[in-house]
């Protein structure tokens, strides 16, 4: 869109995008400008489609224009409530506060940091740098890149591809690290010097792709590496001790998360959970996929899809689970889940709905190479911190207690006007309950789907809101609503919590005329305006305007749930009689000279009617207002039964 002062994008949100849940694979465009002074930055453009109940954030980390680099690695600071995410796309670390749930100004450091080592005092933080031979020393009191680790020279070889460090892991003895060649290297003061070949692997290099991680202490190291084999490097007598295949062919599902427990009671790789010598003793497991087929549909066993793992306690992991696909075009209604795992039964004590998964997608059984770190849990096992396609998932691990839930009372919904269970397209409707929300009233037009920390679905469908109270919430139903059954939830957005559904069913017309709480019903004389009353009752041959709500389909322009009525042109109704008293007395029938909405309001309608000559007076007692439209006749039961007073 071009104004005069600047140009501005906009973006639709694709209605396939919401034919499941989570996040559809981000669209990046790319800025040009002939003119420009700069260069203007791409934009990616992320869908995600939610239930308004599901807990957790979504929180967009910029990455970069290259499809190969972004946020490749996530270290938790506990004792600053921060965490550390490494963005190879911009060369910085990220730091996000877990408090103020708010990043704080990056930290710069080399060119496509890969990896990053919390040493056990918590004081420093090094990362390796892929863009060159760097491993950058940050000083986390300072919050700044303070120097870099030396390495030894080394002849120029033109023909030798540059020697990066791509894995790193701080323990006791220092920082350990895996060279993009293999071999291993560790840390003394700051200065990096290649290890002796050890007894435990027997060779000078171990093959890619490798994972690394060390326990929370640096007590010990464990590295994966491409061909299933674990090694275990213990910090009290600086060497690593064991070598043992873990991941045997075919390998299969995610491959390169890894994790170590307090002091290494226990060890994670993918989906397995090693004991102290690395021998595995609990699984995730595989699961089944159906891939539907004409006539028959094929059922495949695949490995359970084990994004990423952390270690949650002395006891208890964290791994995040994705729904298993059997292959790319199938849709998946499940959602990806961070489940809280005890190390000992290999159970879920808690399991989580995350709010999308990474960007890569494995289908049935094939390998997909992965970061050895993509998730943080807090010391608390309250909140997991994911690394997904947005950028950083925030997924509550406590449940919402069953006090907070939306509550609708039996029967609870109901016509706005007659308060009884009758409902038509374009209609009103209050719901009554308790926890429905927070007080607030709609500002202005168009009317909003969430107010007062709530949401409203039919189906699925969000209804514009009126009004949002604890104990009530008046709606209005979509004009484009067929006359079928309806799902109503009320979802509580501050609570990430919904209601038991209650089903309604929707009728072509369900008439009502609005009545105040003073059972004053919406009847006014044509001519001033005044409310209809005893003392002001309506007379012969002088005209009455009645407001009413449910009156069905109109003649005119189209009308669009949540905006008012347009003006021009106007919206009319035919089929409509209404009755001063019995409706099956002749005298009671009045002349209607109009009907149709209301110009500027959501779903009310108007009625003028002229009283007949020949008509039935109130002597002493007010008559029963009727409204015929259609057919269906409003109401002459209920707690709102409006009445008129007729000279």
């Amino acid at each position: 869109v071009n104004t005069t002062n600047s140009s501005d994008l906009v973006f639709d949100f694709n209605a396939a995008a919401a034919r499941g849940l989570g996040t559809q694979a981000p669209h990046d465009f790319l800025i040009q400008s002939a003119e420009a002074v700069n260069i203007i930055p791409s934009v990616r453009v992320f869908q995600n489609n939610r239930n308004a109940e599901a807990r957790g954030d979504l929180i967009p980390v910029p990455v970069g224009i290259s499809p190969n680099e972004g946020l490749v690695d996530i270290v938790a600071d506990p004792a600053r409530y921060r965490l550390y995410i490494a963005n190879s796309g911009l060369n910085r670390v990220e730091v996000f506060d877990t408090r103020s749930k708010q990043f704080l100004p990056p930290i710069k450091v080399g060119q496509l940091p890969r990896a990053l080592a919390l040493t056990p005092d918590g004081n420093t933080l090094f990362v390796a740098n892929t863009g060159g031979e760097s491993i950058s020393i940050v000083d986390l009191n300072k919050m700044q890149t303070v120097g870099r680790v030396k390495f030894p020279p080394i002849p120029f070889n033109g023909n030798l591809a540059i020697i990066t460090p791509s894995a790193i892991a701080a323990t006791q003895r220092g920082l350990q690290v895996v060279m993009s060649n293999g071999t291993l290297w560790s840390v003394i003061g700051d200065e990096a010097i290649p290890r002796r070949v050890s007894p435990a692997i027997q060779t000078n290099t171990v093959p890619a792709p490798r994972t690394m991680t060390a326990t929370p202490n640096g007590e010990y190291a464990l590295l994966l590496d491409g061909q299933g084999y674990a090694y275990l490097y213990d910090a009290a007598t600086d060497e690593y001790v064991i070598r043992r295949q873990v991941v045997t062919a075919p390998i299969q599902g995610y491959y390169g998360p890894v994790a170590a427990g307090p002091r290494g009671r226990y060890y994670l790789v993918n989906g397995l959970v090693l004991n102290e010598a690395l021998t595995p003793i609990q699984s995730a497991g595989t699961t089944t996929v159906v891939t539907p087929g004409r006539g028959t549909s094929v059922t495949q066993t695949v490995v359970r899809p084990i994004y990423t793992v952390a270690a949650a306690g002395n006891t208890t992991f964290a791994r995040f689970s994705l729904p298993a696909r059997a292959n790319a075009n199938v849709q998946v209604t499940e959602t990806p889940t961070v489940e809280v795992v005890d190390v000992n039964t290999g159970l879920p004590v808690v399991t989580a709905p995350a709010l999308e998964g990474p960007i890569s997608t494995l289908v049935g059984n094939q390998r997909i190479n992965t970061i050895a770190r993509a998730m943080a849990v807090d010391n608390n096992l309250t909140t997991a911190y994911v690394l997904t396609s947005t950028g950083l998932s925030i997924v509550p691990l406590e449940r919402a207690t069953p006090r907070d839930r939306p509550a609708v009372n039996r029967n609870g919904i109901v016509n706005f006007a007659s308060y009884l269970p009758s409902f038509a397209p374009n209609g009103l409707i209050s719901i009554f309950g308790t926890n429905l929300g927070r007080e607030e009233q709609a500002s202005g037009y168009p009317l909003p789907t969430i107010l007062g920390g709530t949401c409203v679905t039919a189906n699925n469908t969000p209804l514009p809101l009126m009004m949002v109270s604890p104990g009530q919430i008046n709606a209005q139903l979509p004009p484009d609503f067929t006359a079928t059954r309806y799902s109503i939830l009320v979802r509580s957005i501050d609570n990430k919590i919904a209601s038991t559904p209650q089903n309604i069913t929707l009728t072509k017309y369900a008439p009502a005329v609005l009545v105040d709480g003073d059972r004053q019903p919406s009847i006014y004389h044509k001519e001033g305006g005044k409310p209809v009353t005893q003392k002001d009752p309506a007379k012969r041959d002088k005209s009455v305007v009645i407001y009413a709500v449910g009156l069905g389909p109109v003649k005119g322009p189209r009308i669009t749930a949540g905006r008012p009525t347009p003006e021009d042109p106007i919206s009319e109704i035919d089929n409509v009689s209404v009755f001063f008293g019995n409706p099956l007395y002749k005298e009671a029938a009045m002349i209607v000279e109009w009907a149709g909405l209301v110009p500027g309001l959501v779903g009310i309608y108007r009625v003028d009617v002229r009283v007949p000559g020949a008509h039935i007076s109130s002597r002493g007692a007010p008559l029963p207002v009727t409204i015929r439209v259609g057919g269906v006749d409003s109401p002459g039961e209920g707690p709102a039964i409006p009445k008129i007073w007729v000279d």
